[in-house]
């Protein structure tokens, strides 16, 4: 088996070190298939880590395993790595917003492929929303239930944690949501939907100034128009459909 936060090699020879106790390298190698030209580079590693120990008997050199209790200092090293990590890409945030604000593209659509773009387009409407700002709906495609719903999930729930409202006009086919928290947004009039008598081409988007077109196919495409002209004829066609 292998050990999480440990490489293959590493796993092999800490795990054959807790079998044989304190032995030496020939015996390391034996039991772990590890080749011999990496096993010093890996006891080394190990040693730093704190999970190996050695001591010099008769001019030879003997290993031993360290308590697996040890293994516990490897998650204590990551979470705290992970949280200078973050520290270092919050402050990084920060100064790459300044210098997108400062050159800012001047085209007004933008595009992206894949789930991951269909996120940072998503993302980009609730980061650029104003308080109280109304977010139009428009279509539901099967595909984007059965792709990414989840995600759907955790964004309507991060737009009713920034309370603006939100009107949809789910597709013919789409399936309702029954979360409790979905219901209560309801009733806390965060949430309208209505259902369409047809079946949409694409999932839309439409706030103020941005309209946002997701197409599902063999590939996700995202394109978000940021012109607030453009944005207010869609939302004066989502009235007239919401109204009829």
């Amino acid at each position: 088996m292998e050990i999480p936060l440990l490489t293959s090699g590493e796993s092999k020879v800490y795990q054959a070190l807790i079998e044989l106790g304190e032995t030496s390298v020939g015996n390391i190698l034996k039991f772990s298939s590890v080749s011999h030209s990496k096993i010093y580079d890996i006891l080394k590693r190990l040693s730093n880590k704190g999970l190996v120990s050695s001591i010099n008997k008769n001019g030879r050199q003997y290993f031993s395993a360290a308590n697996p209790k040890q293994l516990k200092n490897l998650i204590t090293k990551e979470e705290q790595e992970l949280a200078k990590n973050k520290k270092q890409i919050m402050q990084m945030i920060k100064k790459l917003k300044v210098r997108q604000n400062i050159s800012k593209p001047t085209s007004v659509l933008n595009s992206y492929e894949g789930i991951n773009g269909m996120k940072t387009v998503l993302e980009f409407v609730l980061d650029n929303i104003e308080k109280g700002e109304e977010i139009l709906i428009l279509g539901s495609p099967k595909k984007i239930g059965n792709q990414a719903g989840g995600y759907l999930k955790e964004w309507q729930q991060k737009r009713i944690k920034l309370k603006n409202k939100c009107k949809i006009i789910t597709d013919l086919d789409s399936s309702s949501w029954e979360e409790n928290w979905w219901k209560k947004s309801k009733k806390n009039k965060l949430t309208y939907t209505k259902k369409s008598s047809s079946i949409s081409p694409a999932y839309f988007v439409i706030t103020k100034n941005l309209v946002v077109t997701i197409y599902f196919s063999d590939i996700i495409i995202s394109i978000y128009v940021d012109h607030k002209e453009i944005a207010k004829k869609y939302c004066d066609f989502f009235d007239i459909i919401w109204k009829a």
